[in-house]
C-alpha cells in the first residue's frame, strides 16, 4: 500500500463516518430545521465519497441538485409550514403511555 492508497481509505474512512453520524442526525433529532441542515450534510458527504470514486460529474451534480435544490426547498417548505397548532397533552399518543408508567 503506497501513500495514496492511504489518503483514500483515510479519507473514505472519514466521509463515511460523517454520512453515518449526519444520517443519525437527521433520523434522531426533533427540530425538523437542523434535520434539514444536517439532510444537506449527508448529500455533501455523500458527494465527497463520489469524488473518491472519480465520478466528479456525478458528485457536482449531487450537489447542485440535491444540496441547492432539493434541501432548500424542503426548508423553506418546513418554515412556510404553520407551527403555531400545539396539540393538547391528552392527545398526544403517548400520553397513556406516560400515564402507565
Amino acid at each position: 500500500m503506497n501513500l495514496a492508497e492511504g489518503v483514500q481509505i483515510i479519507s473514505f474512512a472519514i466521509l463515511a463516518g460523517l454520512v453515518i453520524i449526519t444520517a443519525l442526525g437527521v433520523v434522531l433529532l426533533e427540530n425538523i430545521v437542523y434535520s434539514a441542515f444536517l439532510l444537506g450534510g449527508v448529500f455533501i458527504s455523500i458527494s465527497g465519497i463520489y469524488i473518491l470514486l472519480n465520478a466528479d460529474f456525478v458528485a457536482a451534480a449531487q450537489v447542485l441538485i440535491y444540496v441547492g435544490a432539493v434541501n432548500v426547498l424542503i426548508l423553506f417548505a418546513i418554515m412556510l409550514v404553520n407551527k403555531n397548532k400545539i396539540i393538547p397533552a391528552y392527545l398526544h399518543p403517548g400520553y397513556v403511555v406516560e400515564q402507565l408508567l
